[in-house]
């Protein structure tokens, strides 16, 4: 069993356990698939990122950018890039996230438009570098 701390903005904290390994629990809720844990809000008001310590995971709701204030992407286009930022197409995170494929595209669009990115490749790497997402890398290291 992982123990999970959820870290609310308005100072609560929930403790939840799972049978998945911390390593599995981290990289779903880094790949924007936090819904498995958190339960599904279809209207999505919060986005989530998680950081594994031993055998806990702490999920706290990133903060906003301070270097661009004026970049402040919603739950949900923090959801799509950590989607696309785990490997996933847009396709597969319009399944994943149940919405249309049409909706992840406007939201990328707006996102490139804000962060000034031409492609989807781009437009990660900018956010990565801005700390709005942060990928999954234990994989590489295996």
């Amino acid at each position: 069993m992982t123990q999970v701390y959820i870290f609310a903005e308005e100072g609560g904290m929930q403790v939840r356990d799972f049978p998945q390994s911390p390593e599995q629990i981290t990289t779903a809720i880094n790949q924007g698939k936090w819904e498995d844990y958190l339960g599904y809000d279809p209207a999505a008001t919060k986005a989530w990122q998680a950081t594994r310590v031993g055998r806990q995971v702490l999920v706290l709701s990133p903060p906003p950018p301070t270097i661009l204030p004026e970049i402040k992407p919603t739950p949900r286009e923090y959801q799509i890039m950590q989607c696309l930022c785990g490997g996933e197409t847009v396709d597969q995170a319009a399944y994943q996230l149940h919405i249309d494929k049409r909706t992840v595209r406007y939201h990328l669009v707006r996102l490139r438009d804000r962060l000034k990115a031409r492609t989807n490749a781009e437009l990660l790497a900018r956010a990565v570098a801005l700390g709005l997402v942060r990928p999954e890398l234990d994989d590489l290291f295996d």
